[in-house]
């Protein structure tokens, strides 16, 4: 989901169909199913279910636990981009949060990065308070002027906050990206592992 408090009557998702393909030849069976839906169909669902709850002003909660951060690191891969947009959206929804926010956004390809025009939009809307970083490992444009390859040490140091007391790191993507690309990379960076989450 994408949306928040404020979208009253209303959720809102993002949703990528994963169509049969080489690497999974039976492609995303929920999501198939999902884009097959027409106007007027039902689906059961249940939730929230998240252990994270942003409150405000770099307030949250991480399973009951009040936590503060002025600084986010948000690292995503694919549709891993959804809770940090959630988050993202509520901090930048008030000009009195004055929390910092630096996201990197890894993907296979250039078109895979979804919601890719509104994370542009709020880089240029909240240039004090918003950056991103994409990266692409398996192809992308001549013209491409963001980073290429896997998430890696290097490319943290350079884009994201230094650690401290006061920077939360949030990450959301494949396990095999959160586990051996960024939470050794962190760690090695000095973030505390108590400040490290996976949505």
């Amino acid at each position: 989901p994408i949306s928040s408090n404020f979208d009253v009557g209303c959720v809102k998702f993002v949703i990528k169909a994963y169509r049969p393909n080489a690497r999974f030849p039976r492609g995303g069976k929920m999501s198939q199913h999902l884009d097959s839906l027409q106007i007027g169909d039902t689906i059961d669902m249940r939730g929230p279910v998240g252990e994270f709850e942003y409150i405000a002003n770099g307030k949250f909660f991480i399973d009951g636990e009040e936590c503060s951060a002025n600084s986010f690191n948000m690292i995503a891969g694919g549709t891993g981009i959804t809770p940090a947009m959630q988050v993202a959206a509520e901090v930048l929804r008030h000009p009195e949060d004055t929390t910092q926010i630096s996201l990197i956004f890894a993907c296979r390809e250039e078109n895979d990065l979804l919601m890719r025009s509104t994370l542009d939009e709020w880089v240029e809307k909240f240039p004090d308070k918003f950056k991103v970083e994409y990266i692409l490992s398996d192809g992308w444009p001549k013209d491409w002027k963001y980073s290429t390859g896997f998430v890696n040490k290097e490319l943290f140091e350079k884009k994201l906050h230094k650690s401290g007391d006061d920077v939360y790191n949030l990450m959301c993507g494949p396990p095999i990206m959160l586990d051996k690309g960024c939470t050794p990379n962190l760690v090695a960076l000095g973030h505390s592992k108590q400040r490290i989450f996976a949505f």
